[in-house]
């Protein structure tokens, strides 16, 4: 109970008056006098910073916090194909086996004469000598074959941007341009991080702000805005 004297409201004893103007009682030894336990402001404030950091190191993904943006994968000089890559085979004076090929879902190419041949995961060249070597098998006598890239593999850019799906893959998009691409970020997009998940690997990985401008995306590669959470 507190009472007013002179304009001012007094507490009575074993009560005291915050500078805030909150009624308490007296802290005595990390408890009131009424037993009730007290924790003081300071520890408060670093306990609440403790837990919201944990919360915030935290994603969609099952709350797994994700790995620094040193340990991104660095882009190869050297191409591997993988699903949905078009190649253009071109074999010398053999007009049959030349056209474009798309890579399918199980990262096979179905080329005339060899059959389905397995070529995810390796590169131009790589491709280029097993299939003169298949041809050269009795096939064709001393085939001569080019492969390139007709058209890549997309890329997919979700989660909180304002047009999420796929979209045709561009030499050097960095990050900062694949999410214009899509829109720009939501309201309720966190700006600050970005998620990658690359090659089949199932571990995402955050994407500070300044590396969004110098990290470019492989085809392939999904790029993912999480919400923000406060």
């Amino acid at each position: 109970m507190t009472r007013c004297v002179a304009g001012r409201w007094i507490a009575h004893r074993n009560q005291y008056t915050s500078r805030h103007g909150c009624l308490g009682h007296q802290y005595v030894g990390g408890r009131t006098e009424k037993g009730e336990t007290v924790i003081p402001r300071p520890l408060l404030a670093s306990m609440l910073a403790l837990s919201l950091g944990c919360l915030a190191a935290c994603t969609e993904t099952g709350g797994l916090p994700l790995e620094a943006a040193s340990t991104l994968p660095q882009s190869d000089a050297v191409y591997r194909v993988g699903t949905g890559d078009v190649l253009r085979v071109s074999t010398y004076m053999e007009t049959d086996l030349t056209n474009e090929f798309t890579v399918l879902p199980n990262g096979k190419l179905a080329f005339p004469l060899t059959g389905e041949v397995d070529v995810a995961g390796m590169t131009t060249e790589e491709i280029r000598l097993m299939l003169e070597q298949r041809l050269g098998g009795g096939m064709v006598k001393n085939p001569k074959v080019a492969v390139n890239i007709a058209e890549f593999r997309p890329i997919y850019i979700l989660g909180e941007v304002s047009k999420p799906g796929r979209y045709p893959f561009e030499a050097n998009m960095t990050l900062q341009r694949a999410v214009a691409v899509a829109g720009g970020y939501t309201v309720r997009a966190n700006s600050r991080q970005l998620i990658l998940h690359r090659d089949g690997d199932t571990v995402n990985r955050r994407v500070p702000l300044e590396v969004k401008t110098q990290f470019t995306l492989r085809p392939g590669d999904t790029l993912t805005v999480p919400k923000r959470y406060f």
